[in-house]
């Protein structure tokens, strides 16, 4: 009998790519708001970036955190993907500045276009409670770890963390939030089986 995907996730809200007019206002919002809590993310990140290593940013929108992460360590190669063509038009108009330019493409989750043990870290930031297919996006992470790799997940108490299961959990604590009221985060980490 086929799985049906839809219904295991009847909880989690997908929204869909934001494009047209929607990604205009998010990407003002995220310019104006997102640095506040992206700094303590990337500050994060940084702390577990092994040196010079390769970073993938899952549903990077327009750039923000691959920003201030290139800013806080410039040795780090990044990559960033969206499934929204409209976010990686943002983010690369954001990060034109950077030299290198992060690598940036529109891509699902559930569907990396990348190598094998491409990365040595892969982060998501509130994006994985709108992935339709969790478990499909775990194997994608899993498979494109380098071996020894590892996935920072930064997202609400409801993301599907429990769709993880083609990494190890390692740790899963609650993440400060300069909007603790507004944004209860859950920092959840895996290593690649």
């Amino acid at each position: 009998m086929p799985h049906d995907h839809a219904h295991d996730h009847d909880h989690h809200r997908h929204h869909g790519p934001i494009e047209g007019r929607h990604s205009h206002r998010y990407n003002r919002i995220a310019r104006l708001l997102g640095p506040l809590q992206y700094r303590r993310i990337a500050a994060d990140i940084a702390a577990a970036a092994p040196q010079h290593a390769a970073v993938l940013d899952i549903g990077t929108g327009p750039g923000i955190l691959l920003r201030i992460l290139a800013k806080r360590r410039p040795d780090l190669r990044l990559t960033g993907v969206d499934l929204a063509q409209d976010m990686i038009d943002h983010a690369t108009r954001n990060l034109a500045h950077l030299t290198p330019a992060p690598d940036l493409r529109a891509a699902d989750v559930a569907a990396l276009p990348f190598d094998d043990g491409a990365f040595d870290l892969v982060v998501s930031t509130y994006s994985s409670h709108h992935w339709s297919d969790p478990a499909a996006g775990a194997a994608e992470i899993a498979r494109v770890l380098h071996p020894e790799g590892r996935f920072l997940n930064y997202d609400f108490p409801r993301a599907p963390f429990e769709s993880f299961s083609a990494l190890s959990e390692v740790r899963r604590s609650p993440f400060r939030s300069p909007w603790l009221f507004l944004m209860k985060t859950v920092r959840f980490e895996a290593a690649k089986r």
